[in-house]
């Protein structure tokens, strides 16, 4: 015999049901949320320092970290992207193939003719150093915070057993800039310290070491190469004290929150005449501009 019940628990259940309803709809929203935040790397750091300041527009930012796609090469990224594929096996982000680029002859141009030259400086390098190669394209596993390395290697001057110790972190560069002192990008040893564009790197993958492998502070090198002849290189150990791994922790909290809030208020355009011209995505951009926006001037 099946019991009937009263209205007041028939009601009682009914609340139940949509309270039931609306912790399921919260949960769903929330992993929704959680699938489009992505983890905190050291370039959507910089691309949000950039949104923020109005040099970055939104929608490109949305368009690599949020929609999680890929914009293409330009050639001298696509030059660095061959570097790096002849002299560690490694791949772009979307893992095409990197080719070099032929003359009538069939012989490579002189860019990339510089860059095999280049790949005979690296090997030297690393046999000089005693380094041997461990991994690459390494992606760390830190719940939070990304981050993908060229090359993890190992020190063979290091004696002992214990593998975490001898391990090292290499990040490949090739560059037109070695002795620019002004570009943020420019590598002349002398203003290196100022370039927190390039340093940041070494900073956030160490952090992310620590958490890999319980290391505390890793070494870290870059190894850059001259795009422009084939023989300039250069090799930053970068040391990164105490205080400054706590500013970049704090910094990560910070860009998180502003993250977050961002993704609430829907990551907006920022529309700049040179910008727009070099967009990638300016074809299919309904918030491009044609011609410079009139900057006021107050005086």
């Amino acid at each position: 015999m099946v019991r009937k019940l009263t209205k007041q628990q028939f009601k009682d259940k009914e609340k139940r049901i949509e309270k039931k309803k609306k912790v399921e709809k919260q949960i769903l929203k929330l992993n929704l949320e959680v699938d489009r935040i992505p983890k905190i790397s050291q370039s959507l750091m910089k691309s949000l320092y950039k949104y923020k300041n109005g040099e970055e527009c939104g929608l490109v930012l949305e368009h690599i970290y949020i929609k999680g796609k890929y914009l293409p090469s330009s050639e001298v990224q696509e030059l660095g992207n061959y570097f790096e594929y002849i002299c560690t096996g490694g791949l772009p982000r979307d893992e095409h193939i990197p080719e070099p680029k032929l003359l009538k002859t069939g012989k490579p141009t002189i860019q990339y003719s510089r860059m095999q030259k280049q790949k005979e400086n690296f090997e030297r390098m690393m046999y000089e150093y005693g380094f041997e190669i461990e991994k690459v394209g390494h992606s760390f596993t830190n719940p939070k915070y990304s981050g993908i390395a060229d090359i993890i290697a190992i020190d063979k001057n290091v004696k002992g057993k214990d593998k975490n110790k001898k391990r090292i972190i290499i990040d490949l560069k090739s560059s037109g800039m070695l002795n620019d002192k002004w570009s943020p990008y420019g590598w002349a040893s002398e203003s290196i310290e100022e370039k927190w564009d390039l340093l940041i790197q070494a900073i956030h993958y160490k952090m992310l070491a620590k958490y890999e492998w319980g290391i505390d502070d890793i070494p870290f090198y870059f190894f850059v190469f001259s795009n422009k002849n084939d023989y300039e290189c250069k090799v930053f150990e970068i040391i990164v004290d105490e205080t400054t791994r706590f500013q970049h922790t704090n910094n990560l909290r910070n860009i998180k929150t502003y993250l977050d809030e961002q993704l609430a208020m829907g990551l907006k355009a920022k529309p700049d005449y040179n910008r727009c011209n070099k967009c990638q995505l300016a074809e299919t951009c309904i918030q491009k501009v044609n011609v410079p926006i009139p900057q006021k001037v107050y005086i």
